[in-house]
């Protein structure tokens, strides 16, 4: 049976265990807080079945593809798989709260990265689909650096508590958080008069929504049938901007580096596709590091 991700518990999060690591943080640095994290989360893996389950289920995708792809098979349990995701949202709650972060970008600079600075540079903006593969909350550090607006989609409903922890300390300063909730044919206007004055949208690519969970694109990433949502891919093409997929995945440490990909947007179908490629791409370069704990590889309609 298929879990939707949104129907997926918060676990781990509490206002006082959050504030808590927060002291340890701005007392002891990264390091103590990620020290303690991994102990926590070995005990929220525990009871976090489905979470295991769906991490069990990715790794066995994973091997068969690798398998038949005569790749180096991936070696991990979804207790460290669930331990590397803790430790990312440490990197993210450093990236997003302190104007002294540790954590350090660096940028995978291909074809399409040049391509995408180039549009910068003439004043145009760019649409990001961004996904759940490696640690993208935290690029909400870079238009802060860059001087770029970014205009980032999130679900509120989801880790509220998390969320509650982010607004409290946050120094957003170039980048603006919009519900997922509120998207209509009003918010499809501002975003593309936001990109016509060379500002950045991103949106994730790889989760459906939870009030059109059945409008979705079929597609494939490992080898597997997957469901991405239709509404993104819509919503990218209505911007009428150049559409890139975009990942931060963690090279060592605190070290991260930032892909990305042009997409075609003849259709979104193709683009979608091209989407799910980029994925498996990242995904065979850094498998412990796909933080999607449902039922991605499955589709449900």
């Amino acid at each position: 049976m298929v879990v939707n991700w949104y129907k997926v518990r918060e676990r781990g999060a509490g206002r006082f265990r959050m504030e808590f690591l927060w002291w340890v943080y701005r007392v002891m640095g990264i390091r103590a807080v990620k020290f303690f994290v991994r102990i926590i989360s070995w005990t929220i893996a525990l009871g976090a079945r489905p979470a295991r389950v769906a991490s069990a289920k990715y790794k066995k995708i994973l091997n068969a593809y690798q398998k038949q792809k005569k790749l180096k098979q991936s070696h991990f349990s979804s207790f460290g798989h669930i331990g590397a995701f803790a430790c990312s949202v440490v990197d993210k709650m450093s990236a997003i709260c302190d104007k002294k972060t540790k954590i350090k970008f660096d940028i995978n600079k291909d074809v399409d990265w040049h391509e995408f600075q180039n549009i910068l540079s003439t004043g145009g903006g760019a649409f990001f689909i961004c996904s759940h593969l490696g640690n993208i909350e935290a690029l909400c550090a870079i238009p802060n650096a860059a001087g770029v607006r970014m205009h980032a989609f999130m679900n509120v409903g989801q880790n509220s508590i998390f969320r509650s922890f982010i607004e409290r300390h946050a120094n957003y300063t170039n980048t603006v958080i919009h519900p997922t909730e509120e998207i209509d044919v009003a918010m499809a206007g501002e975003m593309y008069d936001a990109v016509m004055r060379g500002e950045l949208v991103m949106m994730a690519g790889d989760r459906l929504s939870p009030n059109s969970p059945d409008k979705i694109i079929k597609s494939k990433c490992l080898g597997a049938p997957c469901a991405l949502p239709m509404g993104v891919f819509r919503f990218a093409r209505v911007c009428d901007c150049p559409v890139f997929a975009i990942a931060n995945m963690n090279t060592a440490g605190e070290k991260y580096r930032v892909f990305v990909k042009k997409l075609n947007t003849k259709d979104i179908k193709t683009m979608a596709d091209e989407y799910a490629g980029f994925l498996e791409n990242l995904i065979l370069q850094y498998p412990k590091q796909w933080f999607n704990f449902f039922d991605f590889f499955e589709v449900p309609y």
